[in-house]
């Protein structure tokens, strides 16, 4: 675009300032909550597959069930300033300031400078927007780069330049690599520009497709090089789509599918429930793990097969989600965002712009754009309808919605300019047929239709609180956040059973008990989870005949459950019960699967009971599969050891301590058996 007068440069400024300025106080703001620094479900999977670039996982192996430029981006910044949410999160402040300068650009230059400080001052004061930039997620980058798009393809428009529009590509291609639903977006980017250049168009359109579908051949490539498969896509797309349309889905939340047994919810409630739940859900289903092309297919024949199987039920859903669309509120996912703000940030206390000012605003100035035919909309109103179309597609979860807020706030500066304009010339009509409008669809956004304002995971995002407290090693602060949880919804089992981890962690085995019984009485599906707790506390206590029983009710109720056989085994051992005790220890080790650490463990005791054969062929198949693995090298050589193999036992002992130099357990065995060397 042109360059911009002096005064644009000053209002330019001094939004990219504001914006910035509002950010960084936000991050000083929240720096003694709970959640700095301790990253939650999505935010824990980025912040765990970064590490794992960084420490020589270059293609990012562990990490296929998302994109993967933002493990990436944050890999780079531990890099360069070391494993600290800091440096990503001060990048991502400047990265929303940009975005507000390139929305005061594109809405001054469209629309007039009225429409541009609308927009520009609109996202940087916007409350959302503000939040969103403080989070270890992939949503400010992916908005930064869908703006990015659309101002170099008005650009490009405007120019007709090649540059402009092999930018705007790469804008697209680094947005794919970020969500992959940005397709949707360029597919309407690229309808507008057809219908605004026609014959020209195409040759935009395809310098543009050219650097997307480069990106995409890029994704492909290293799922190949990682995965062995050439594909453009992670199961993430897929699954969400199920979520948002499945049977059980209200349209608001992400709420994984469901499993036998609420495996997702007993994990550490740090990681990821939606990876951990999708595929544990289609293995109960097919019998068989999925590989990532697997399950995408699987959820997205699923999603098809939830549409067709009730159809009517899906238009209600769908319509839902459209009115969750237009309403003010901001639905929660992985804390309780309201809660968070009363309690910990003084800055978005303030008041600040929020979904009641863009949409209204933004809606009317789509219907007064098409009304008069202002072709220099057509771009805004094919991204706004694209974002909208993604997200009423899948749930309508706060940052699933933030993408259409720029657009909205563009067109809202058409309204803007539109209204002062007949106030200016006192034109009554014309300025009501602005406000009245405004008005109605304002009244809309407020109102609380279809339980649009009820958290369906109330207690679990206040649980979520809680595990924080948890690994800070604050467990009695813990207990007051999950008594709070339980407070808001006495029939969520969830808080129940981590209240009896917390109270485990302070030695009261009572009160532990009667939260995972609880726990297992609101739920059933908890009964192997429960159980198997309550037998580890009774272990830790030395009482391994009552443990017996509560771990032998596990594995009855999910006999899949491999750490139920594991400590069975465990149990049986130790009242000297070896022959129950290898049968326990075999049965773990047969439902384990790729679970390096159970079957390790078992095959240890395994060795230590007397069977050394199979402790020796359970590590070597864990050697073969994992080369690096150094406590299978450890226990190849206690098993090797036990036959009287020492010098095959040294060797493989060796091998243990160079991939764990800091494991005291070997260089003790390894100095023991030398010893018995030296006596020989």
């Amino acid at each position: 675009m042109p360059d911009i007068s002096k005064t644009d440069r000053g209002l330019l400024l001094a939004i990219v300032l504001l914006a910035l300025g509002l950010r960084l106080a936000y991050l000083v703001d929240v720096r003694d909550s709970p959640y700095a620094g301790q990253p939650l479900l999505d935010s824990y999977w980025y912040d765990a597959k970064a590490k794992a670039v960084v420490d020589g996982d270059i293609l990012s192996r562990s990490g296929s069930f998302r994109v993967p430029l933002y493990t990436y981006f944050l890999a780079l910044c531990y890099r360069v300033f070391g494993h600290s949410f800091t440096a990503p999160l001060v990048l991502q402040a400047a990265f929303g300031a940009l975005t507000c300068g390139l929305l005061y650009a594109i809405a001054s230059r469209l629309f007039g400078r009225l429409a541009g400080a609308y927009a520009g001052f609109g996202f940087a004061l916007y409350r959302m927007g503000i939040y969103s930039d403080g989070e270890i997620l992939p949503t400010t980058i992916y908005i930064l780069l869908t703006v990015l798009a659309t101002y170099f393809a008005l650009q490009g428009l405007e120019r007709e330049r090649r540059t402009d529009w092999l930018l705007a590509g790469l804008a697209l291609g680094l947005a794919f690599l970020t969500r992959p639903e940005v397709l949707v977006f360029a597919a309407g980017l690229a309808v507008a520009v057809l219908a605004l250049k026609r014959k020209r168009g195409f040759r935009m359109v395809g310098l543009m497709s050219i650097v997307l579908l480069g990106a995409m051949m890029l994704l492909g490539a290293r799922n190949y090089l990682a995965f062995g498969r050439f594909t453009f896509f992670s199961p993430q797309g897929a699954v969400n789509l199920y979520m948002g349309n499945a049977s059980y889905s209200e349209g608001k939340n992400a709420v994984a599918p469901p499993t036998s047994f609420p495996y997702a919810v007993t994990a550490d409630p740090s990681e990821d429930t939606i990876d951990i739940a999708s595929r544990q859900a289609a293995y109960e289903a097919v019998g068989r793990q999925l590989d990532d092309r697997e399950l995408s297919r699987y959820y997205s024949r699923q999603t098809l097969s939830e549409i067709r199987g009730d159809f009517p039920r899906w238009l209600g859903l769908m319509g839902k989600k459209a009115y969750y669309f237009l309403n003010a509120y901001e639905v929660s996912d992985i804390k309780l965002i309201p809660r968070f703000i009363a309690r910990y940030s003084r800055v978005l206390r303030l008041p600040l712009a929020g979904y009641s000012l863009a949409m209204p605003l933004g809606l009317v100035g789509l219907g007064i754009a098409i009304a008069r035919r202002r072709k220099a909309a057509w771009v805004m109103i094919a991204g706004l309808i694209s974002v909208a179309a993604t997200t009423v597609a899948f749930f309508v979860v706060w940052r699933f919605r933030l993408p259409a807020v720029p657009f909205l706030l563009v067109l809202g500066g058409l309204t803007v300019r539109e209204g002062v304009a007949a106030a200016g010339v006192r034109d009554a009509k014309r300025f009501a047929s602005v406000a009245l409008p405004t008005v109605a669809l304002l009244a809309l956004s407020l109102t609380r239709f279809w339980g649009v304002r009820t958290e369906r995971g109330t207690a679990a995002f206040i649980a979520n609180e809680a595990s924080l407290f948890v690994r800070e090693g604050k467990p009695e602060e813990a207990i007051n956040v999950y008594q709070e949880a339980i407070d808001a919804d006495p029939t969520d089992p969830r808080p129940y059973y981590y209240m009896g981890k917390a109270y485990d962690s302070l030695g009261r085995l009572s009160d532990a008990k009667a939260m995972l019984e609880q726990a297992a009485v609101l739920n059933p599906a908890y009964r192997p989870f429960s159980d198997l707790s309550i037998g580890i506390l009774l272990v830790r206590q030395g009482d391994y005949d009552q443990s017996v029983g509560y771990f032998q009710r596990a594995v009855a109720a999910d006999p899949a459950l491999a750490i139920g056989h594991y400590n069975l085994g465990l149990a049986l051992f130790k009242l000297g019960r070896l022959g129950e005790a290898r049968q326990a220890l075999y049965r773990a080790v047969s439902t384990a699967g790729d679970n390096s650490e159970v079957v390790l463990s078992a095959a240890k005791i395994l060795i230590d009971a007397g069977d050394a054969d199979a402790g020796l062929a359970v590590a070597g198949a864990v050697v073969r599969r994992e080369p690096r693995n150094g406590e299978a090298y450890f226990i190849l050589g206690l098993a090797l050891a036990k036959q009287g193999r020492t010098s095959e036992a040294l060797s493989q002992l060796e091998r243990a301590l160079q991939l764990a130099p800091s494991s005291q357990e070997v260089r003790q065995k390894l100095a023991e058996l030398k010893t018995g060397e030296l006596k020989r």
